[in-house]
């Protein structure tokens, strides 16, 4: 019984943290390939890290500051999309794999794998969105008179 219970509130933490880091699947995926090509021309692993955690960081900086500029919406929205994309597929196969250890039915694992990947998508979309300075346009208007 508390086997069982330590077993849900395992999977329960780690959907949580997939929900988290959901955002940052893109950056860790592009600093992943950076430390992994600077490992494989012949640099340190530790050099290598830190190369991928800097890459990481400035995909993730250049992703929000887009986001937050004052660009056109149609360019932020495809900014959005490459963060939201692999935060999709995180979640789709996330969820299908933790599906797996409860549901034996094949058809309801997809099922559940595809409402997973919808919801960590809108959690994406929602978490970017969420970092937008908001404008009250009626101190601003009333400033300048």
């Amino acid at each position: 019984m508390f086997g069982l219970l330590l077993m849900a509130f395992g999977i329960g933490a780690f959907c949580v943290l997939t929900y988290k880091m959901a955002v940052y699947a893109l950056p860790v995926m592009v600093g992943l390939w950076a430390a992994f090509a600077a490992l494989h021309s012949g640099s340190g692993s530790v050099l290598a890290f830190g190369i991928g955690f800097v890459v990481g960081a400035i995909v993730f900086c250049i992703g929000q500051s887009i986001w937050s500029s004052r660009q056109p919406r149609l360019f932020r929205y495809a900014v959005a999309l490459l963060f939201v994309v692999p935060a999709v597929l995180t979640g789709y196969y996330t969820t299908q794999q933790f599906s797996t250890l409860v549901v034996p039915s094949v058809s309801w694992q997809f099922v559940l794998a595809v409402v997973g990947a919808i919801a960590v998508g809108l959690t994406t979309f929602a978490r970017l969105a969420g970092s937008v300075p908001v404008i009250d346009w009626h101190t601003t208007r009333d400033s300048h008179i």
